[in-house]
């Protein structure tokens, strides 16, 4: 009784375990998440001729499921055209990500993007309209 209790008091085998099932844990998730795409690249069709959108850029290099981009807007989409929400849509249609803009804001961070599948960025007006879109793309290498 005087070594478990010697034992939780340092925590040695305790700490042993847990760091064995965390790291388990661990090596699970990556074993059934799926694979990771590196060297990830963004392909974007419409933004140089949008008056809402300025630019798009990936905030990662690799990703497991879905890449984290960064939405720059131009002034008159954040101020003329009342740009209040962002959406990622899917090319099957499904909404993907969606988030809320604030008045006069020109940089939106952490947008989720699909990788390997065409998708849209929709923007809407304080009144829920459509305002402007911008057509991406995530690609990469694929490692298992």
């Amino acid at each position: 009784m005087a070594d478990d209790d010697a034992n939780d008091a340092t925590g040695g085998t305790d700490l042993s375990r847990r760091h064995y099932l965390a790291g388990g844990v661990a090596a699970l998730s990556v074993g059934t998440a799926g694979c990771v795409t590196t060297g990830l690249r963004l392909e974007t069709e419409d933004v140089e001729s949008s008056d809402v959108f300025d630019s798009v850029s990936l905030s990662e290099s690799w990703t497991a499921s879905t890449a984290t981009a960064k939405v720059k807007l131009t002034e008159s989409g954040a101020k003329e055209s009342n740009v209040r929400g962002l959406t990622t849509v899917a090319s099957d249609g499904s909404s993907t990500w969606a988030g809320t803009v604030d008045a006069g804001q020109t940089s939106v961070s952490n947008v989720l993007l699909p990788v390997g599948e065409s998708a849209t960025i929709v923007a809407a007006n304080g009144s829920k309209e459509f305002v402007g879109e911008v057509s991406v793309r995530v690609v990469g290498s694929t490692v298992p």
